[in-house]
Protein backbone atom coordinates (compact mmCIF):
# COMPACT_ATOMS: atom_id res chain seq x y z
CA UNK A 1 0.00 0.00 0.00
CA UNK A 2 1.60 3.23 -1.18
CA UNK A 3 1.81 6.22 1.17
CA UNK A 4 -0.02 4.65 4.08
CA UNK A 5 -0.68 1.71 6.28
CA UNK A 6 -2.77 -1.34 5.52
CA UNK A 7 -4.55 -0.96 8.87
CA UNK A 8 -5.87 2.56 8.29
CA UNK A 9 -8.72 2.53 10.82
CA UNK A 10 -6.81 0.89 13.69
CA UNK A 11 -3.85 3.17 13.02
CA UNK A 12 -6.00 6.32 13.08
CA UNK A 13 -7.88 5.17 16.20
CA UNK A 14 -4.54 4.60 17.95
CA UNK A 15 -3.17 7.93 16.74
CA UNK A 16 -6.14 9.89 18.06
CA UNK A 17 -6.27 7.98 21.34
CA UNK A 18 -2.53 8.45 21.94
CA UNK A 19 -2.85 12.23 21.58
CA UNK A 20 -5.79 12.17 23.99
CA UNK A 21 -4.39 9.79 26.60
CA UNK A 22 -0.63 10.33 26.73
CA UNK A 23 -0.45 14.05 27.67
CA UNK A 24 -3.38 13.66 30.06
CA UNK A 25 -1.98 10.65 31.88
CA UNK A 26 1.52 12.17 32.05
CA UNK A 27 0.07 15.25 33.75
CA UNK A 28 -1.87 13.13 36.24
CA UNK A 29 1.26 11.07 36.94
CA UNK A 30 3.35 14.19 37.58
CA UNK A 31 0.80 16.23 39.53
CA UNK A 32 -0.97 13.54 41.54
CA UNK A 33 1.62 10.78 41.72
CA UNK A 34 -0.59 8.08 40.21
CA UNK A 35 0.62 5.45 37.78
CA UNK A 36 -1.38 4.58 34.66
CA UNK A 37 -2.77 1.36 36.17
CA UNK A 38 -3.85 3.38 39.22
CA UNK A 39 -5.53 6.00 37.01
CA UNK A 40 -7.35 3.36 34.97
CA UNK A 41 -8.42 1.47 38.10
CA UNK A 42 -9.94 4.58 39.68
CA UNK A 43 -11.73 5.45 36.43
CA UNK A 44 -13.19 1.94 36.28
CA UNK A 45 -14.15 1.82 39.97
CA UNK A 46 -15.86 5.18 39.73
CA UNK A 47 -17.96 3.66 36.94
CA UNK A 48 -18.54 0.24 38.54
CA UNK A 49 -17.57 -1.04 41.96
CA UNK A 50 -17.44 -4.53 43.40
CA UNK A 51 -15.30 -5.81 40.54
CA UNK A 52 -12.12 -7.87 40.47
CA UNK A 53 -8.66 -7.08 39.16
CA UNK A 54 -9.43 -9.39 36.23
CA UNK A 55 -12.47 -7.26 35.34
CA UNK A 56 -10.28 -4.16 35.22
CA UNK A 57 -7.71 -5.98 33.07
CA UNK A 58 -10.43 -7.02 30.64
CA UNK A 59 -11.71 -3.45 30.45
CA UNK A 60 -8.32 -1.77 30.13
CA UNK A 61 -6.16 -4.27 28.29
CA UNK A 62 -3.47 -3.81 30.96
CA UNK A 63 -1.51 -6.81 32.17
CA UNK A 64 -2.77 -8.35 35.41
CA UNK A 65 0.61 -7.85 37.12
CA UNK A 66 0.47 -4.09 36.42
CA UNK A 67 -3.13 -3.74 37.57
CA UNK A 68 -2.37 -5.81 40.69
CA UNK A 69 0.54 -3.50 41.56
CA UNK A 70 -1.74 -0.51 40.98
CA UNK A 71 -4.40 -1.99 43.26
CA UNK A 72 -1.83 -2.61 46.02
CA UNK A 73 -0.58 0.99 45.71
CA UNK A 74 -4.13 2.41 45.74
CA UNK A 75 -4.96 0.35 48.81
CA UNK A 76 -1.82 1.61 50.60
CA UNK A 77 -2.88 5.16 49.71
CA UNK A 78 -6.37 4.36 51.06
CA UNK A 79 -7.94 5.18 47.69
CA UNK A 80 -9.60 1.78 47.37
CA UNK A 81 -10.52 -1.10 49.61
CA UNK A 82 -10.77 -4.82 49.01
CA UNK A 83 -13.51 -7.05 50.37
CA UNK A 84 -13.62 -10.82 50.12
CA UNK A 85 -16.41 -12.06 47.87
CA UNK A 86 -18.88 -13.89 50.11
CA UNK A 87 -19.74 -16.27 47.27
CA UNK A 88 -16.08 -17.15 46.63
CA UNK A 89 -13.47 -16.50 49.34
CA UNK A 90 -10.69 -16.55 46.73
CA UNK A 91 -12.02 -13.45 44.98
CA UNK A 92 -11.29 -9.90 46.14
CA UNK A 93 -13.89 -7.28 45.22
CA UNK A 94 -12.68 -3.72 44.80
CA UNK A 95 -14.37 -0.52 45.97
CA UNK A 96 -13.32 3.10 45.66
CA UNK A 97 -13.04 4.98 48.97
CA UNK A 98 -14.19 8.56 49.61
CA UNK A 99 -10.54 9.65 49.31
CA UNK A 100 -10.35 7.81 45.98
CA UNK A 101 -13.46 9.62 44.74
CA UNK A 102 -11.99 12.94 45.83
CA UNK A 103 -8.76 12.28 43.92
CA UNK A 104 -10.71 11.04 40.87
CA UNK A 105 -12.73 14.28 40.98
CA UNK A 106 -9.47 16.23 40.75
CA UNK A 107 -8.39 14.74 37.42
CA UNK A 108 -11.58 13.78 35.60
CA UNK A 109 -12.55 17.39 34.67
CA UNK A 110 -9.30 17.76 32.67
CA UNK A 111 -9.96 14.43 30.92
CA UNK A 112 -13.50 15.56 30.04
CA UNK A 113 -12.19 18.90 28.78
CA UNK A 114 -9.58 17.17 26.62
CA UNK A 115 -12.26 14.85 25.24
CA UNK A 116 -14.37 17.86 24.30
CA UNK A 117 -11.37 19.46 22.56
CA UNK A 118 -10.73 16.22 20.68
CA UNK A 119 -14.33 16.10 19.46
CA UNK A 120 -14.68 19.84 18.74
CA UNK A 121 -14.36 19.29 14.98
CA UNK A 122 -17.56 17.20 14.94
CA UNK A 123 -21.07 18.56 14.76
CA UNK A 124 -23.60 17.45 17.37
CA UNK A 125 -25.08 14.99 14.86
CA UNK A 126 -21.65 13.63 13.98
CA UNK A 127 -20.83 13.18 17.69
CA UNK A 128 -24.01 11.20 18.27
CA UNK A 129 -23.29 9.01 15.25
CA UNK A 130 -19.66 8.58 16.31
CA UNK A 131 -20.73 7.53 19.80
CA UNK A 132 -23.27 5.10 18.33
CA UNK A 133 -20.59 3.55 16.15
CA UNK A 134 -18.13 3.35 19.06
CA UNK A 135 -20.81 1.58 21.13
CA UNK A 136 -21.31 -0.87 18.29
CA UNK A 137 -17.56 -1.53 18.04
CA UNK A 138 -17.25 -1.90 21.82
CA UNK A 139 -20.16 -4.35 21.92
CA UNK A 140 -18.43 -6.38 19.21
CA UNK A 141 -15.07 -6.68 21.04
CA UNK A 142 -15.89 -10.01 22.74
CA UNK A 143 -16.47 -11.58 19.32
CA UNK A 144 -12.95 -10.93 18.04
CA UNK A 145 -10.67 -9.98 20.96
CA UNK A 146 -9.79 -13.56 21.89
CA UNK A 147 -8.79 -14.55 18.36
CA UNK A 148 -5.22 -15.73 17.97
CA UNK A 149 -3.21 -12.78 16.73
CA UNK A 150 -0.23 -14.33 15.01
Amino acid sequence: MRGGTEIKIAYKMGYVLNFYREPSFRKIEMELGLTRPEIVTLIFLNFREGVTASDICEFSGHLKANISRGIIALEKKKLLRRDTDRADNRRQLLFITPAGRTLYARYIPALREREQAMLACLTRTERKEFERLLDKLADHVPHWAALDEL
